[in-house]
Order: structure tokens, then sequence, then C-alpha cells
């Protein structure tokens, strides 16, 4: 059978520098990372698949790395006597992490042509600020605000969403009684998908340019019931992957055999044998109507949208797959209708995407469509963003678009892509550790590594910036109890 492309992110080195400068970047701060990584004993010195329970899942192996209570909230419970903060210098030296970068746009002599100043924030206001975010987020998150429905599950985009979870976890028990939803991480950026899928999108991560939108990916007008239909016929036998397989590249067209097996296969399900021998169908109007049925379903094997619906059921059971329990088999790969149909803790539960910032609302679309294929069990699937960007508006600009201001953890100015806790998608990674511990949680972690950003260890980080930053945040969360913010 054709297997979904198999080719990570972190290895497309093809792509033009000037459409993915970003791109470059991560693949700059991953390579000097796993050199500090090397340098302080190689990957096993890391946490590893070995650590992993037998019952758990995929997307816990990041977890095991990092666990939510690394951040040393205790250090900072001691006295610290009255108010530490009145100075802006005081803020500076308990929150020197908190440093808002916004860009000012000059126009020039030509209107349509800008240069920009950088304008920081001062600390105290930064910290303010991101206090008051986290404190709403967390009452949209637990239903209070009435913006969201109550979120059961809380799933994180990485990697720049990661910090928004900390800043969450952190300050919940303050200022909410609902409980916490269970947080997860997982990595979904729009410009990744454009560059899987070949589509070209604008020449840097924050500057203006025309942005692709979700319609131009080739996946975008897939349907749940398109996939569900999919991966009802493989599951039932109405046709083969191969058969699958030659009809996606039109060496065949459908015949006589897949139609008969998708009538036996309504009729089995129906049980209409077991009702004409009991006398319950006597007429052939009425047999023709299951007939009919079983036509129906098999009218996505006959269409020009068959290749997207299938690439589509691969993104789902890739994804779904991170969430089994007890992880993958190696059978399992080559059955995505059967990853479709294992069960995962999301039935009923209200899931919510929490990205770091929206621009133009795509990566949003591309994580709810990926997560209602994943999930149709799931109850509810909503988009939620933490950080409100603002844009220079000016539609006779080549800079329209262009974002101004942005969460504090980016920089505007240089973006070295530290305090984040996570690296970029590098599916070798996984492969690595599944073949040191070939566990079925890393066998779906390397099915499904282009969910899966890389780990990072906290103790190796240059300037340890994640770790800084998970210790200021906790400290926000203490001077916020004590009213000294």
């Amino acid at each position: 059978m054709e297997k979904f492309p198999e080719k990570s992110f972190s290895e497309d080195a093809e792509l033009k520098e000037t459409e993915i400068l970003s791109h470059s970047r991560e693949k700059k701060v991953a390579k000097i990372a796993m050199a500090a990584v090397e340098e302080a004993g190689g990957e096993d010195s890391l946490p590893g698949g070995e650590l992993l329970k037998p019952d758990s899942s995929a997307v816990e192996i990041v977890r095991d790395h990092f666990p939510d209570d690394i951040s040393p909230k205790k250090h900072f419970e001691r006295d610290f006597g009255p108010n530490p903060l009145k100075t802006e210098e005081d803020f500076k030296e308990a929150f020197d992490l908190f440093l808002q970068e916004e860009l000012i746009p000059i126009s020039k002599k030509d209107s349509t042509d800008y240069k920009f100043n950088v304008q920081y924030w001062t600390y105290e206001e930064t910290v303010r600020s991101y206090l008051e975010k986290a404190i709403d987020t967390v009452k949209d998150l637990s239903g209070e605000s009435g913006k969201l429905p109550k979120t059961d599950v809380a799933i994180y985009l990485d990697k720049s969403a990661r910090p928004v979870s900390w800043f969450v976890n952190e300050l919940w028990e303050d200022v909410t009684d609902e409980p916490k939803p269970r947080t997860e991480h997982i990595a979904i950026d729009r410009r990744t998908w454009f560059a899987y899928f070949d589509i070209k999108t604008e020449s840097g991560e924050y500057s203006s340019g025309e942005l692709a939108k979700w319609d131009d990916l080739p996946i975008h007008d897939v349907r749940q019931e398109d996939i569900m239909t999919l991966k009802q016929l493989l599951k039932d036998g109405v046709l083969s992957h191969e058969e699958l397989e030659r009809l996606i590249k039109k060496d065949t067209q459908l015949n006589s055999r897949i139609k008969e097996r998708a009538i036996n296969a309504v009729f089995e399900k129906e049980d209409v044998r077991g009702k004409i021998q009991r006398g319950e169908i006597t007429k052939n109007e009425e047999l023709e109507v299951y007939k009919t049925a079983a036509l129906e379903k098999i009218k996505i094997l006959d269409n020009s949208r068959l290749k997207s619906i299938y690439d589509a059921l691969m993104i789902a059971a890739r994804l779904r797959g991170l969430f089994v329990p007890g992880g993958l088999s190696e059978e399992d790969l080559e059955h995505p209708e059967r990853i479709m149909d294992y069960p995962v803790d999301m039935e009923g539960k209200n899931i919510t995407i929490v990205d770091e910032v929206v621009r133009s609302g795509t990566t949003g679309k591309i994580a709810e469509h990926f997560f209602k294929w994943a999930f149709p069990e799931a109850s509810e699937i909503n988009f939620f963003a933490f950080y409100e960007a603002k844009l220079l508006t000016d539609a006779n600009s080549s800079m329209d678009g262009q974002m101004l201001i942005i969460p504090f953890w980016y920089s505007l100015v240089h973006d070295d892509g530290t305090g984040r806790g996570i690296l970029g998608l590098d599916k070798r990674f996984y492969e690595r550790q599944f073949a040191k511990t070939p566990t079925g949680p890393l066998r779906a972690a390397v099915y499904g590594a282009d969910f899966l950003a890389t780990p990072l260890d906290y103790e190796t980080e240059k300037n340890k910036k994640s770790l800084r930053l998970r210790e200021q945040i906790a400290r926000l969360r203490v001077e916020y109890e004590k009213g000294h913010i």
C-alpha cells in the first residue's frame, strides 16, 4: 500500500531559505541543544523509553522528560518580608525574562513603505499584563467566562504555547475551584503542513506577505464522515489496501468484486439474509434499498478526492495513535483503520486547542480539523488563542499583516528559540529512542512524529531559559497569592 509520505518536517532541507527562515533557525537551535546533550553524556543521559509504563501513551514520552512538578514552587514559598516588588528594578530582578517587545511602524515618504522601531514595555507592565492574561485564560478554560464550554482536555500547541500551559497550570487553583483540565502538548504549525504539501507560504515568520490559507491545502474539503466511511470500508474488507492504492493511482476502476463486497458488508451488518428468512423482507424493492445503501458507501472510491481522504485518514490515525494506551504494534502501522477504532480517553470530552497567538487563524483551523478527524467521539473541539496579535494594517503596502507584537518568549528582533522548554520536530530522535527501547508507545511516537516536538534537557539548555522561565512563573503565582502584584 502506498504509504503516507515518509518525510518529517525537520528533514525538509530542500525548502528555499527565504521561504522558511524560522525553520532554519529551529534546526540551528536543535543542533546547539543536541550538541549540549552530547557534551553532557549523550542521549543516554536523558530519560528514555525504558521509563514508560506499559500502559502509557506516546504523548507521555515528553511528559516523562519534563514532569509537571518541575517548577520549584517551594523555593518561592519563603517569606520575602514586605512587598519586594516596589520599583521597576525590583520587577526586572525578579522577572528578567518578562521583556515585551513591540514594533512601532513609521511610514517613509512613500506611504506604502515602512521602517520599524522597537519599543520595550516596562517589566512591571509586562508582568501585570501576563498575570491578567493568565487569569482570563483560566476563567475561559474553566467555563466561568462563558466564552468556552468547561474544558476537559487542554491541548497546547508546541512549541510556543508550552509556556501558556505553565502560566495556566501554575495559577489555576488561585483563580477557580473548577477541576483543572488534563494538559497535553501536540506540535501543529501551519507552516510545516503547508511545506509538507508543497504549498508556498510567506517569506518570514513574523513578516508580511501572501499568507496561504486552510483552503489552499488539498485536504481542506475532507469531511469527518468521509474519513469514517473509508475507515469502515477497509475494516469491513470491502477493499484491500492494495486495491485502494490502485484506485488512488487511477490504475483501475471500481469493479464488480468491490461492489459485491460492499453489498455483502451491508447485508451482514443489517442482517438482510436473516430478515429474508424470517419473512421480514418480501419485496425486491425492499432488497434494492439495501443494495443502494451499499453502493452509496463506496461512492467516495470513485472520485478525484480519494487521495485527499486517504491522506486525512493517515493524519488522523497518526495523531490518534499517540493517545492509544500501550502504544501500537508493528501490524497497526499498516492498518490505520484499526488505530481509528482503538479506545482513547477522549469520549464525551470538551477539547480546547490552545495556541499562544493567532494571526490569520489558519493554524487553528488546521488543528481543529485534525483533532475532529482523529477524535470523532469527542463532545466538542474549540480553538483558543492566549495572546491577541497586533498587526500592521495597510492594504496598499507589501507590509500589510506585519506582526507588531507577540508573546515575550519570542523576540521580534532575534529569536534563538530558547525558553519554551521544547525543540522542533525531529522524527530521527524518536527513531533512535525506539531503536534503544522498542516499546509500543515509542513505536506510536515514531509513527506520529509529525505531531511530537523533541524533548529538551532543561539542565543542558543554553542559559537554562526554560527552567528560569518556569521559576519566574512560579514566583509570579506566589507574589500574586501574597497580594504583592
